[in-house]
């Protein structure tokens, strides 16, 4: 949750900044920030991140036996919905491919290294 929370206000800020740029440029002032409702945002993000989790399992659901298919799938997902953000709002694709990307490797390491240290200390198989 933290590498989605940090991935959120990256975007946001680098979002902002462009906003800011783009209304230097057309000679007008920055409006007022706008208002996030948080329950709608907390129901956003609980959607995402289901939707987000079961990306890696659908190879698993349709046959996939090992951890190739997962990887390949959730890499391409990742890139796909990270160019089309960086397209749409105005953000360096290649930048937010990468940030993303390796934020999401960082994110797996972190889990997988838990899971082994677990296993190690107190017998756990998660």
């Amino acid at each position: 949750m933290a590498a989605g929370a940090f991935a959120a206000l990256n975007s946001e800020s680098e979002v902002s900044d462009i906003e800011i740029r783009k209304q230097k440029f057309l000679g007008k002032e920055s409006g007022e920030a706008s208002e996030n409702n948080p329950l709608t945002s907390g129901v956003f993000v609980d959607i995402s991140y289901f939707i987000g989790a079961m990306v890696p399992v659908l190879p698993v659901l349709f046959g996939a036996e090992n951890l190739l298919w997962s990887a390949v799938v959730a890499i391409i997902v990742i890139i796909l919905i990270s160019y089309v953000l960086g397209f749409l709002s105005g953000m360096r694709i290649r930048r937010r491919i990468a940030i993303n990307l390796i934020i999401i490797a960082i994110a797996v390491g972190v889990t997988y290294t838990l899971e082994v240290a677990a296993n190690q200390i107190w017998g756990l198989r998660l």
